[in-house]
């Protein structure tokens, strides 16, 4: 296991990270350079964005990455996600989400994840959340997967950022990431 100094986004390979941005800038910078790294290890990403953020998202992976990298990079809307079915509901996430990383997985099996988290309630159930995000936890384990849980910071409750802490191997913010010192594996 790496000190907590040593961690960095582009040198990760697997793991569940719990990133509680503030920052529009940084975290759309923090993106870019999770596909980068992504891109480097020949590996395909599935980036699930929100509505607000998806065309700001599309235009820098344009203006950024050649036509051939883009093929790697699967952009789709959270909504279909979070929203679809009703707010937040965890069975739908994950099938949704095994359903896309079972596609992806037909052209290659190393794949990373990054899903900017959202609701609609005021605050989640912080029961609810914490069972889909160890559920997840699990999958990305068994998986092998490097998987990244984007939250606004500003929507975060000090339990709700301690549940996510939890059930999250590393926390990340605009500039930092480090192991979790709280989870629970």
């Amino acid at each position: 296991m790496e000190a907590l100094n040593d961690v960095k986004l582009v040198t990760l390979e697997k793991g569940h990270v719990f990133y509680q941005f503030q920052a529009e800038e940084a975290y759309l910078n923090n993106l870019m350079l999770f596909i980068r790294s992504g891109l480097e290890k020949n590996q395909h990403m599935l980036i699930i964005e929100s509505m607000r953020n998806i065309n700001k998202v599309r235009n820098r992976i344009n203006r950024i990455f050649s036509k051939e990298q883009q093929s790697s990079i699967y952009l789709v809307d959270n909504f279909d996600y979070y929203f679809l079915n009703g707010d937040f509901n965890t069975q739908n996430i994950l099938n949704h989400f095994k359903k896309d990383i079972a596609a992806i997985k037909n052209l290659n099996t190393s794949i990373r994840t990054w899903a900017h988290v959202e609701w609609t309630s005021a605050e989640p159930d912080a029961a609810v959340l914490k069972k889909f995000e160890s559920i997840a936890d699990d999958y990305v384990l068994q998986e092998g997967l490097l998987s990244v849980c984007a939250y606004s910071k500003n929507v975060l409750s000090g339990s709700l950022i301690n549940t996510l802490e939890q059930v999250h191997m590393y926390v990340m913010t605009d500039d930092s990431l480090e192991l979790s010192m709280v989870y629970g594996k």
